[in-house]
């Protein structure tokens, strides 16, 4: 599995912002500091969200996609999906036949958005044929598991609305040959129909948002924080969902957070203890 991007809407360094966050980033020479938009592969077959800087990092971290099998939305909001990508797609000689999951709001969305575009601009129109012919999308509901090739996938619900009309972001807990891993990105605090879901699920493998780090946040936030991220791990630990061995990475990290790398890895780590990494472009974790 490898993080081919671990930033937040804004990327870091924002390239309008000189705050210290991003001044750092670009002065320090860490490549660690330089985060590209949000996607994750847990495989050649299986992806994340498909942000904007998903080109780049595919070729950068040598992760090709023309295996490409199955693609889980969280959300629509930009750093997550670009129509462009779909581009490469048709444009591609070989294009593999993609299921693509997400929330009903999210699928009710995209059609509306295909009629929309379809309408004022004939070659959109041709676009989504196309797109339709090897673009498969399949709407989920939160707490139904379903399956995508050899794994069990349940989709958690989330309080982080999203692009369309009724959207919040959702998160995916992936099971297969007896392991566990959540993806919880774009979330806030969870409610107890998940807590109730996750309850007694160990997980080997677990991947948590950190927009907002050292920033103070009210409870009903619609991204997580250090302090956040703190309270859920605790409420994990208490319903059986993580112990010692689970290793727990944070990603879509924010120049907000007032936190570079270090500082952030050092703060979460007096929190939870060195089982805890903050995750950055091309970093490969263990396979579940």
């Amino acid at each position: 599995m490898i993080f081919l991007g671990t930033g937040a809407s804004e990327g870091i360094p924002d390239p309008f912002c000189n705050c210290d966050v991003c001044r750092k980033a670009r002065e320090s020479g860490d490549l660690r500091e330089i985060r590209g938009r949000s996607a994750f592969a847990i495989d050649r077959y299986n992806l994340i969200d498909f942000g904007p800087d998903a080109h780049l990092a595919s070729a950068r971290f040598g992760v090709p996609l023309y295996e490409l099998r199955n693609l889980f939305y969280t959300h629509f909001h930009s750093d997550h999906f670009d129509l462009i990508n779909w581009e490469s797609v048709r444009m591609s000689l070989t294009p593999p036949h993609i299921n693509v999951f997400l929330s009903e709001p999210a699928f009710k969305g995209m059609q509306e958005y295909r009629d929309l575009l379809s309408a004022h601009y004939p070659d959109r129109k041709r676009d989504f044929l196309f797109y339709e012919e090897y673009i498969r999308m399949i709407p989920v509901k939160p707490f139904e598991p379903f399956s995508a090739d050899d794994m069990t996938v349940t989709a958690l619900r989330t309080i982080h609305e999203g692009a369309f009309k009724g959207e919040t972001a959702i998160n995916y807990l992936f099971e297969r040959n007896g392991k566990r891993f959540l993806y919880a990105s774009d979330t806030g605090l969870y409610d107890e129909d998940n807590y109730s879901c996750l309850q007694g699920k160990m997980l080997n493998t677990l991947i948590m948002e950190c927009s907002f780090g050292n920033a103070q946040k009210q409870a009903g936030f619609k991204h997580l924080t250090c302090e956040f991220i703190a309270q859920m791990v605790e409420r994990f630990r208490k319903d059986g969902v993580v112990n010692d061995r689970t290793e727990i990475y944070l990603t879509h990290i924010g120049h907000k957070g007032g936190l570079n790398h270090l500082e952030l890895q050092q703060k979460m780590r007096d929190a939870l203890g060195m089982q805890v990494e903050v995750a950055y472009d091309g970093l490969r974790i263990a396979d579940f």
